[in-house]
């Protein structure tokens, strides 16, 4: 039993690493991984004098964001980004920014200081270093980062269309955001790269839906992170939160 309903079993192709979370109702799920995200950002906050959370966008986290919004924490003290973003305005129906100020910074996560990744420089390959100072000012190596998941294995905006794909994923690569352009979807991107989604100090990957599942059971068959990026963070601690 979770805190608040009943767990799924656990398929069976994922590695020992990943602490694997599921249930039979997508509430359900964003109520026990609001209360885990709670939890991790206390311990952050009793170890430092800041914490760092970042989040995806899309329909998936609408409710996670809403009960995350009003847990009782010291937002003053909580810095929140976006795993990445669509070089769009933020007024645009597909901004990540636009979701996060209409469901997340509301009620005592208001107190919470925001960075957004989109600025007004022309393109995201023009932007990357003005990124690279916003998250300069944030706790640093962040402290929850939760991911997303597309049927095609990208996550954040690490599309395996994209021809920046290669530099995105070298865990040698030290920066921490790359502009991607996806041919598969529309907007250029701005995306946290693997290495700085891995040295989060928690990474949560947090789906919904059969076809996310067959995902990753797609991904642990392929074992190429060029053709299903979600991979990579598969070989390493992440904690699953999926649900039907």
């Amino acid at each position: 039993m979770g805190t608040s309903g009943m767990k799924t079993d656990r398929p069976v192709f994922l590695e020992d690493c990943v602490d694997w979370n599921g249930y039979e109702s997508a509430d359900d799920l964003s109520t026990d991984l609001s209360v885990m995200i709670e939890k991790l950002l206390l311990d952050a906050l009793s170890r430092n004098n800041r914490a760092s959370l970042a989040v995806s966008g899309g329909s998936t986290p609408i409710s996670l964001f809403k009960k995350i919004s009003r847990l009782e924490l010291d937002w003053t003290s909580i810095d929140i980004t976006l795993v990445d973003d669509r070089w769009v305005e933020p007024s645009h129906e597909d901004s990540n920014e636009s979701l996060v100020r209409g469901y997340l910074l509301k009620y005592n996560a208001a107190d919470a200081s925001f960075f957004p990744l989109k600025n007004n420089t022309e393109s995201a390959q023009v932007g990357q270093s003005l990124c690279e100072k916003s998250l300069g000012q944030i706790r640093r190596p962040l402290d929850v980062t939760v991911l997303g998941l597309g049927i095609d294995g990208h996550t954040a905006s690490l599309f395996p269309c994209s021809k920046e794909l290669s530099v995105a994923m070298d865990v040698n690569n030290n920066s921490n955001y790359i502009a991607t352009t996806p041919k598969s979807a529309p907007h250029e991107r701005i995306s946290l790269t693997r290495s700085a989604i891995s040295r989060s100090n928690n990474i949560i990957l947090h789906i919904t839906g059969h076809s996310k599942l067959d995902a990753l059971a797609l991904a642990m068959k392929t074992k190429d992170s060029n053709i299903m990026p979600i991979y990579a963070f598969l070989q390493e601690p992440i904690s699953i939160y999926w649900s039907p």
